[in-house]
């Protein structure tokens, strides 16, 4: 006898959302204990978000859109309840970003003419935001630093950016279901203008994102879509690209000497105790996965185009570094994190298409399951590590 989900339903999304709420004040008191170091002088707590605030409140150093957020809040209250404020919004975003996780399944669902239970989609959005790299301490001792993640609770700009590349991801969705016969005018300027907000507090997102974009608009040009449409889409990418050129100037350094040098796997080996082996457990759930599907990967449109997006943040991390006073920084690894947690969530829907859904091999079932597990500690990997960050550590734990 089957679960009645209809029946369970409600109770169900009352407790998902007393749940929710009991996690934003988990994240609420994680990020006030963070960014009060700037006050209290502890040297707990350790975080890039309490980085990125002085930059831009004592620095007056802008390059991102959440500097300027941060400079508003300085501005109008006291310096400590600003701090409030400015853990507040983060905790705001943080837990947002679940049932945005949530919505951006559904418009992928009901594209592939497959339905899941609420609850299972709870599940996808909410083991989505907090998973981590498979952790095995003798690959890498920290659970995050010498990994790659798709999520993390310690550096403001990347949690402002995921908030919006979900929202950006869901309108692009409605916007391409008939850009071919007509562009929307309207949700065409929602989507520039929110590509370009996650642009502007950064960058990363886009780097990814603009050539997936570029190579879907150009196999669509070659299928005989109408030119102008397909320029007028492309056009969508300038103004973030403006302020991604932008930002780059504002980074360049204060002798100049910042800009980028191609030296094959020295970002993803810079801080790693066993650099190859932790690239493998940072993606393991997904790549058990694609097994099952190495012969029919590309049928499952979103799942096909996420592995090409991680693709693209892959050889990105792989081949460029940074030169100058940004050396140490890694930033293109924030690209990959972004492009890790899309591809997370499609193979997490891929799974349960696999298992509950479609008739699939009972190969494909055990690779499944293999893959659930996996799943699974990478989800328990990610509790832990905001356990531990709760506790009071650095990030480098």
């Amino acid at each position: 006898m089957g679960i009645d989900w209809e029946q369970r339903k409600r109770p169900l999304k009352m407790m998902y959302i007393f749940f929710l709420m009991m996690y934003f004040v988990v994240l609420f008191m994680l990020y006030f204990n963070q960014t009060a170091v700037l006050y209290n002088g502890a040297n707990n707590f350790e975080s890039d978000t309490a980085v990125h605030i002085r930059m831009a409140v004592v620095d007056g150093y802008y390059h991102s859109l959440a500097a300027f957020v941060y400079l508003f809040f300085a501005k109008i209250v006291r310096f400590e309840a600003a701090l409030m404020l400015i853990a507040t919004l983060l905790a705001i975003l943080t837990v947002g970003a679940i049932p945005l996780t949530a919505g951006l399944v559904r418009e992928v669902l009901k594209r592939s003419g497959v339905e899941l239970y609420d609850p299972i989609i709870w599940v996808i959005a909410f083991a989505g935001n907090v998973l981590i790299a498979f952790y095995v301490k003798a690959a890498n001792r920290a659970h995050y630093i010498g990994y790659q993640s798709p999520n993390m609770w310690h550096n403001s700009t990347y949690t402002f950016m995921r908030f919006f590349a979900i929202l950006t991801m869901i309108v692009f969705l409605k916007l391409y279901d008939d850009y071919k016969d007509k562009v929307s005018i309207w949700k065409w300027l929602l989507f520039t203008l929110l590509l370009t907000v996650t642009t502007g507090f950064k960058a990363s997102f886009l780097t990814v994102f603009a050539p997936v974009l570029a190579i879907v608009l150009i196999r669509d040009l070659c299928k005989k879509t109408k030119f102008w449409n397909v320029f007028f889409m492309a056009l969508s990418v300038v103004p973030p690209i403006a302020v991604m050129v932008a930002q780059s100037i504002v980074l360049s350094g204060t002798d100049g000497s910042n800009g980028y040098a191609i030296k094959p796997f020295a970002a993803l080996s810079m801080r790693g105790d066993h650099p190859k082996a932790a690239l493998v457990l940072s993606v393991l759930f997904p790549v058990i996965l694609l097994l099952a599907h190495i012969k029919d990967f590309y049928k499952d449109k979103y799942y096909f185009w996420s592995l090409v997006m991680w693709a693209v943040g892959f050889v990105e991390v792989f081949l460029f570094i940074e030169i100058g006073e940004r050396a140490l920084d890694s930033n293109f690894m924030w690209g990959y994190s972004i492009s890790l947690f899309f591809l997370f969530i499609s193979s997490m829907i891929r799974l349960f298409k696999d298992l509950f859904v479609e008739k699939t091999s009972i190969v494909v079932k055990i690779i499944g399951c293999i893959a659930a597990a996996a799943l699974v500690w990478h989800v328990v990997s990610g509790i832990n590590y905001l356990t531990i960050l709760y506790s009071g550590v650095t990030y480098f734990a």
